[in-house]
């Protein structure tokens, strides 16, 4: 088979006199190998590592911060620590396709947040 993943695309941002849309609309991608990780996971205030379950090789990964309040940062494993290069504030949504073998840690600011996880085999 083909085309497994489908991912709708549709951004809006109206500012005052600036206005900008991007819409690639709905594109399709291949998935490998049959295989989810889905959690909700209770992101702590000390950085933690990213479970990955029993996916062996990393695809797609979607982060929703369940949380009403506080933000989740998030980025690659490197010398033992995050290093931050994302943020996913209260009732966010991330998505980004992971480089195979990464390690991503994640760290909740001021109280733990509740994330729901989608993380699909490559």
């Amino acid at each position: 088979m083909a085309n497994e993943i489908t991912l709708n695309v549709a951004f809006q941002t109206i500012k005052g006199n600036h206005k900008e849309v991007f819409a690639p609309g709905q594109k399709s991608y291949d998935q490998s190998t049959q295989g989810a990780h889905a959690p909700v996971v209770s992101v702590g205030t000390s950085e933690e590592d990213l479970s990955v379950g029993d996916i062996g090789t990393l695809g797609w990964l979607v982060l929703h911060n369940l949380d009403t309040t506080n933000y989740v940062q998030w980025g690659p494993k490197s010398g033992g620590s995050m290093v931050a290069i994302g943020r996913i504030k209260a009732g966010e949504i991330a998505v980004l396709r992971l480089e195979p073998g990464i390690t991503l840690r994640w760290v909740a600011n001021t109280a733990a947040c509740k994330v729901k996880v989608l993380l699909l085999e490559n």
